[in-house]
């Protein structure tokens, strides 16, 4: 009996070494592995957008292919990242027309780093009810979308349900516009409540960053928050850029002297430095070649700059991955100032600026300080510019 007790004994020890040796040998070699199975899943793939400075979009589409729901994929990684794996499931994804109502909901979110062995369970209902395991990590990250994703579902449902079911009355449809507003709401509380606990962990950080840009968080709460995350996670970048973004926003507050703008003219091709401007108002635009709204307004900037020439002069910071993609843009809708790219001279002007919807416009004066911001593109705003520029 003691024979058979010792040798299941080193067999169990054996397992654990060889799991650890194999943790150790993932590490060095930057690999994390996911595997698990999805019951009642209708796809045989799926699919991952990875960040890739090579890629022409500056991102690639991993495949990961399923067997009956089960999978598993090996890849290398160099830092923890939030990857999120999209399924084209006749099932999740939530149609109206030709077109689909986005919904965190039918994701699999998971947190990859270095030797993560993450584990996945779960089924495809209407949303992905599967949640990573296995790691602090992974475990919070479940925590956080386990709390979420029923909410998310039903309301997206019902706002389908609006859409394509022409039987119901104007009524039946305010009512469920006012369901789907609470669920919003409830989505946002339970965010809030996950975040008071678990801000020190990489679902957190990458939460808090996500709402910041969504525009569901105050920025003073986040920097309440980001006291309490551990110092173990000061070199993953989603600490570095909520930290610039705190900073940024205690530094661009009306009054304080604007952050300088460096880097190459996306029109020309030229070094650009905005200190050179000192002695005119400047309007800083944050633009994307992606926002409908930010090249709708361009006609109204262009000729508010003219108008005021001697004084005003616009700089564009572009949130785009592709310098190419940029100046086609400029050219094609007759942009005639400097525009940089928002990551230029190692700096990250979005969070160095704070910058949470697009467009958003900063007036700067001519001693270079912070007048104030605006977000979005409304004849409002150069009513406001006048006013301070004719003082």
């Amino acid at each position: 009996m003691k024979f058979k007790v010792s040798v299941i004994y080193s067999l169990l020890t054996i397992a654990l070494l060889t799991s650890c040796v194999q943790t150790k040998d993932k590490e060095e070699r930057n690999e994390y592995t996911i595997s698990g199975s999805i019951g009642e899943l209708d796809v045989n793939m799926g699919r991952m957008a990875i960040r890739d400075s090579t890629a022409k979009r500056g991102f690639r589409l991993d495949t990961i292919v399923f067997d009956n729901g089960s999978f598993t994929h090996t890849a290398t990684i160099t830092e923890p990242e939030v990857f999120r794996m999209s399924f084209n499931s006749k099932k999740i994804i939530k149609w109206v027309g030709d077109g689909y109502i986005p919904t965190k909901s039918a994701l699999l979110m998971f947190v990859a780093y270095p030797g993560a062995d993450i584990k996945v369970n779960g089924e495809a209902l209407d949303y992905v009810n599967a949640f990573p395991e296995g790691d602090y990590e992974n475990n919070t990250m479940a925590k956080l979308n386990k709390s979420i994703y029923p909410l998310m579902n039903d309301m997206v449902n019902l706002m389908v349900k609006n859409e394509v079911d022409s039987t119901l009355t104007e009524e039946q449809k305010e009512i469920n516009y006012s369901k789907a507003e609470e669920f919003s709401k409830q989505v946002k509380d339970n965010k809030i409540e996950f975040l008071s606990t678990n801000a020190s962990s990489i679902a957190g950080l990458w939460l808090m960053e996500d709402m910041l840009i969504r525009s569901q968080i105050e920025i003073e709460q986040v920097a309440e928050l980001m006291e309490t995350v551990d110092a173990k996670y000061s070199d993953v970048s989603y600490f570095k850029k909520l930290t610039a973004r705190v900073e940024g926003f205690k530094a661009t507050g009306a009054g304080m002297t604007a952050p300088n703008i460096t880097g190459i003219n996306a029109l020309d091709g030229q070094v650009f430095d905005m200190s050179s401007l000192r002695g005119k108002y400047i309007i800083i635009d944050f633009w994307g070649t992606w926002c409908h709204a930010c090249l709708e307004g361009v006609p109204e900037m262009k000729a508010f700059q003219e108008k005021h020439a001697d004084r005003v002069q616009i700089v564009g910071v572009a949130k785009d991955n592709s310098m190419d993609k940029v100046k086609a843009s400029m050219l094609e809708h007759k942009m005639n100032w400097p525009s940089v790219m928002f990551e230029a001279d190692g700096n990250d002007y979005v969070s160095n600026y704070n910058v949470q919807g697009y467009p958003t416009k900063i007036l700067v004066d001519r001693k270079g300080k912070v007048v104030f911001r605006f977000v979005g593109e409304k004849a409002e705003f150069y009513d406001e510019v006048e006013k301070v520029i004719t003082r």
